[in-house]
């Protein structure tokens, strides 16, 4: 199976966009909750409102853990492409090609 990293990234950049805008929505109507609930004496709307906000709290960590997964996608298919062109199994980090080059070590 194969996977289209940039594709996957957009859709999840798109997906933020609209998880940022609801995130906006519902904060601007918070001061509106708080004061329907002050005067009405029912605390069942900030109640709803703090699930809901909690909510997009989860949904947005999900997301930030999607891109995490994403890049690390990314990179291992980055890996995969280099072992396939034939270089060796074990990529030097910077640090280690930087020594070697010097003598260093």
């Amino acid at each position: 199976m194969t996977i289209d990293v940039k594709k996957e990234q957009l859709e999840l950049l798109q997906f933020e966009k609209k998880l940022t805008g609801l995130a906006a929505a519902l904060a601007a109507a918070g001061p509106m909750v708080a004061a329907t609930a002050r005067k009405t004496g029912d605390d069942s709307s900030l109640a709803a409102f703090q699930k809901v906000s909690d909510a997009l709290v989860r949904l947005a960590d999900a997301t930030t853990e999607a891109h995490v997964t994403m890049e690390v996608v990314a990179q291992r298919a980055g890996l995969d492409f280099l072992r396939a062109s034939g270089l060796p199994k074990g990529v030097p980090s910077s640090s280690e090609t930087v020594r070697s080059l010097l003598g260093i070590g």
